[in-house]
C-alpha cells in the first residue's frame, strides 16, 4: 500500500492535457512499474537515513523543484513516522568529547 501511494504521489502532476496523447495501458503498466521502483528507491533511502538521495530520486522522477520535492519527502517522513537519523547530533557530540579530551590532556 506504501508504494502504491508513493506512486500516486510521484505521478502528481504528469496528466495528459488531452485523450489522444493517452498513453496506452501497457506504456502505463511499464510506467507504473519504473514508480514503483523510484518509490522503492526513495523509501528505501528513507529507511537508512539518507534524505538527501530520496529527494534527489523524487526530483528527477517528478521534475519538481528543490523547495517542492524537500516538502513531499519531509510529509513522507512525517506521515510514516520515519526516524531520521541526525548528523549534526552526533557532530556535537564528537566535538564535545574532542574538546574535554583536549583539556584533559592540557591539564595533566
Amino acid at each position: 500500500m506504501l508504494v502504491s501511494l508513493l506512486t500516486v504521489i510521484l505521478l502528481r502532476g504528469h496528466t495528459a492535457v488531452n485523450d489522444e496523447n493517452q498513453p496506452s495501458s501497457s506504456d502505463q503498466d511499464d510506467a507504473a512499474d519504473g514508480q514503483s521502483e523510484v518509490a522503492q528507491h526513495i523509501l528505501e533511502s528513507l529507511r537508512q537515513g539518507n534524505k538527501i538521495q530520496a529527494i534527489k530520486a523524487y526530483r528527477e522522477s517528478t521534475g519538481e523543484g528543490l523547495k517542492e520535492s524537500k516538502e513531499a519527502i519531509d510529509a513522507l517522513i512525517e506521515k510514516y513516522d520515519i526516524q531520521m537519523k541526525s548528523g549534526c547530533a552526533s557532530m556535537l557530540l564528537f566535538a564535545t568529547s574532542f574538546l574535554l579530551l583536549l583539556i584533559f590532556v592540557w591539564i595533566q
